[in-house]
C-alpha cells in the first residue's frame, strides 16, 4: 500500500508519451483510508464496546500520516439510550462517547479496535455481526427514501457532505420538507456564517415520510421516521429514539456522502442537540440559530464558549500558558486575562404560571460594566412579561414570537454597587397556550473597564474567562463575537474560522485531478476557491490559489498560477518527471503546520 504523508506527494502512473495520448490522475486514487466506529463508556473502559460501523474503506483522512498511523475522532454522545439499545447493551448514556478509528489498512484499524476494546465488541444497530464489512441480505426491503441533492460541489470522495433528514413530515408534506431544507441551506451558506466554505460542501435532503406529523413531547415520540421528541414541553433539547434508522438512511445517500448527518424535526419551535447527529427543527425563527451553533460543534470538534457548559478543543485553553491562538492575539505577544466575573448562570426552565421568579445575587462592587442575558418562551407581546432589577423596571420588548428568544441588557458605564441585588421576572399571561410562558435562563457577567477588559472591539482576540458546568475556569478567544458563545451571532471568531478550515482540509484535498491529453496538455482541476470562486457577496475576496509546475524538481516559472498548460513549452520539452503543487492562501488561516491547505500530484510523461 502507498504510505500516506502530510506532505501529500503521491506517486501515480508513469506514461510513455509515444504510446499514450492522455490520462487523468487524482490525488485520491493512490491512497486509502479505513475506519470503524464504536461507542464506549469512558468510566468503564473494560466494558464491551458497541460496534456502530464495521471496518470499511472511508474517505481520506490526512491525519493518518503513514501506513501504521492511527487517528481517533472522539464525539460526545448527547442523545439518550432507547429501549433497544438498553436491551443490547445495558448502561446509561451519561459517559458514552463515539470513537471513529482511522488507519491506512483494515488490519491497522482492527488492531487499534482490539486494543481499545479488550473485552470485545457487541453489535449495535445496523452494524454487521463481524467487525469487517460484509454484505447482508434481507427478505424485507425498506421503502426507499426520497433523496435530493441541494448543493453539488463535487464528488463526495473529496467533499464534505451534509445530509438533512426530515422527521415528522408525512407524505403529504413532501414539498414542505424540501422547501424547508432549501431555506435552511440558504440561511447557512449564503450568509456570512459558512459562505466561505461552500465550495467544499455538498448538501443533501432525505425524506422517509412519517406516519404522523410533528415531533413528540413529554418524553414520548410520535410515529415518525426517527422518533424525535422533547423531554417535556420546554423548548430545549430534542432527542431521537431511532438512531440506528438515522444511520441506515444516511448511508443510502451513497459512498462517502454521510459526513455530517442532521435530523430536522417538523416543528415550529426552538430545540436541538449535538453529538452523533446535529438535531434541529424547521423553525423559521430559531432553526437556523440552532443549526449554526450545533454544526459549529461538529465541524470544528469544539465545545461551547458560554458559561455553564463544557469547553474543549481549539477555542478553549485550561490556562494562559496553554492558549493555542497566540498568533491571533489583537495585541501580538501579549497574553492577558480579560478581567471579568460570572455573577450567575441559571437555567431554571421555570413556568411563569406558577408565579414570579426571583433571583438574588451578590456583587463585589469592583466591576465597572455588566451584561445580562435572558431567554424566554411564550412571550409574543410586550405585555407578556415584566422584569425588574432592584425594584426598578428593565425596559423590555418582545421578539414578537412565542418561540424561545434571547434578550439582553447591558450597562457599559456603571457597575453594580457592592451587596445583594434582586431580579424578578413576572409572567402576565395568558397561560393557556401550548407553548408555555417560560423563563428559560438568566446569565449575568460583570467586566472591568476597557483597560482591563476589551469590550468595545467586538473582534478582539485575547484570553476571556469562561466557567464550565463544574465551575472550572477556562479561557476562550473572544468575548461575544462567536456563535459558540453567542447564539444570536451570525459569525465565528477568527480562531474558530481557522480551525474549521484545517478540520475540513483533513478530509479533502485542494486538487481534485490532473488530466493530461495528447501527452503534453495538462489541466489542473481544484476545489473552486480563491480566484475560482463563484461570486458570492458573503464569501471572502482576498483569498487565492497559487500553482507551481515542477519538472524534475525545477520550478517552471512560465507556468506559475496557471491551471491549463502546454508541457511542451517547458525547459527540455514535456518528457520527464512532473509535480504540480497547489496551495490555498487565505487570511483566515495564519498557522497551518502540516500544510493541509496544500496538495500536489506527481506524474511522468
Amino acid at each position: 500500500m502507498v504510505g500516506l504523508s502530510l506532505a501529500l506527494r503521491f506517486a501515480v502512473i508513469a506514461v510513455a508519451a509515444a504510446t499514450t495520448t492522455g490520462f487523468e490522475t487524482t490525488t485520491l486514487d493512490a491512497v486509502k483510508t479505513f475506519s470503524t466506529k464504536i461507542l464506549v463508556d469512558e468510566v468503564a473502559p473494560l466494558q464491551r464496546c458497541s460496534l456502530i460501523a464495521p471496518i470499511r474503506e472511508a474517505q481520506l483522512h490526512r491525519r493518518v500520516a503513514n501506513s501504521s498511523a492511527v487517528h481517533v475522532q472522539r464525539t460526545v454522545r448527547h442523545n439518550r439510550n432507547n429501549l433497544d439499545e438498553l436491551a443490547t447493551h445495558p448502561r446509561d448514556a451519561t459517559n458514552q462517547v463515539f470513537l471513529e478509528i482511522f488507519g491506512a489498512s483494515e488490519s491497522v484499524v482492527e488492531q487499534a479496535l482490539r486494543a481499545r476494546c479488550p473485552s470485545g465488541v457487541v453489535e449495535s444497530g445496523p452494524a454487521a455481526l463481524s467487525v469487517r464489512a460484509v454484505n447482508v441480505q434481507s427478505d424485507i426491503a425498506p421503502e426507499a427514501p426520497i433523496i435530493k441533492m441541494i448543493v453539488n460541489s463535487g464528488d463526495p470522495k473529496n467533499r464534505i457532505d451534509i445530509v438533512f433528514m426530515g422527521d415528522g413530515y408525512t407524505a403529504a408534506e413532501e414539498s414542505k420538507f424540501f422547501a424547508d431544507m432549501e431555506r435552511l441551506t440558504n440561511d447557512m451558506f449564503t450568509g456570512e456564517t459558512f459562505a466561505q466554505y461552500l465550495p467544499l460542501f455538498n448538501v443533501w435532503a432525505v425524506l422517509q415520510p412519517s406516519a404522523e406529523s410533528g415531533i413528540g413531547v413529554d418524553g414520548t415520540p410520535k410515529d415518525t421516521t426517527f422518533g424525535l421528541y422533547r423531554d417535556g414541553t420546554e423548548l430545549r433539547a430534542v432527542f431521537t429514539s431511532k438512531p440506528a434508522e438515522a444511520r441506515r438512511l444516511c448511508e443510502l445517500v451513497g459512498a462517502n456522502a454521510c459526513d455530517f448527518p442532521s435530523l430536522i424535526g417538523n416543528d415550529d419551535f426552538y430545540g436541538g442537540l449535538g453529538g452523533e447527529f446535529v438535531i434541529s427543527t424547521r423553525s423559521p425563527t430559531s432553526g437556523t440559530v440552532v443549526l449554526r451553533h450545533e454544526m459549529g460543534h461538529n465541524f470544528g470538534d469544539v465545545g461551547d464558549e458560554y458559561d455553564g457548559s463544557e469547553s474543549f478543543g481549539a477555542n478553549a485553553a485550561e490556562s494562559l500558558y496553554a492558549i493555542s491562538w497566540k498568533h491571533w492575539l489583537t495585541t501580538p505577544g501579549v497574553v492577558r486575562k480579560e478581567k471579568s466575573a460570572l455573577t450567575f448562570t441559571d437555567h431554571m426552565w421555570y413556568d411563569l404560571k406558577n408565579g414570579p421568579y426571583k433571583l438574588s445575587f451578590t456583587t463585589s462592587g469592583e466591576y465597572k460594566r455588566w451584561l445580562l442575558v435572558m431567554t424566554a418562551s411564550g412571550a409574543a407581546v410586550d405585555a407578556s412579561l415584566s422584569i425588574t432589577l432592584d425594584g426598578e423596571p428593565l425596559a423590555w420588548k418582545s421578539s414578537g414570537v412565542k418561540d424561545r428568544s434571547f434578550y439582553t441588557w447591558e450597562n457599559r458605564t456603571h457597575g453594580f454597587s457592592a451587596g445583594t441585588h434582586e431580579i424578578v421576572v413576572t409572567g402576565n399571561g395568558p397561560f393557556d397556550d401550548a407553548i408555555i410562558q417560560q423563563l428559560c435562563s438568566l446569565d449575568l457577567n460583570e467586566y472591568m473597564d476597557e483597560s482591563e477588559f476589551q469590550l468595545e472591539n467586538n473582534d478582539a482576540i485575547s484570553a476571556y474567562p469562561t466557567w464550565d458546568y463544574m465551575g472550572i475556569k477556562t479561557f476562550r478567544p473572544s468575548n461575544e463575537k462567536c456563535i459558540m458563545r453567542n447564539m444570536l451571532s451570525t459569525s465565528f471568531c477568527s480562531v474558530c474560522i481557522e480551525n474549521m478550515w484545517l478540520k475540513f482540509f483533513e478530509r479533502v484535498q485542494l486538487i481534485d485531478a490532473v488530466t493530461v491529453t495528447n501527452s503534453t496538455r495538462a489541466a489542473l482541476k481544484v476545489i473552486p476557491l480563491g480566484q475560482l470562486r463563484v461570486t458570492n457577496p458573503s464569501a471572502p475576496s482576498n483569498d487565492s490559489i497559487t500553482v507551481q509546475w515542477l519538472k524534475a524538481g525545477v520550478d517552471q516559472t512560465q507556468f506559475r498560477d496557471l491551471f491549463d498548460v502546454d508541457l511542451a513549452l517547458a525547459t527540455g520539452g514535456a518528457s520527464g518527471e512532473w509535480t504540480v503543487r497547489a496551495k490555498f492562501q487565505t487570511p483566515a488561516v495564519r498557522l497551518d503546520p502540516t500544510n493541509l491547505l496544500q496538495s500536489e500530484v506527481a506524474f511522468t510523461i
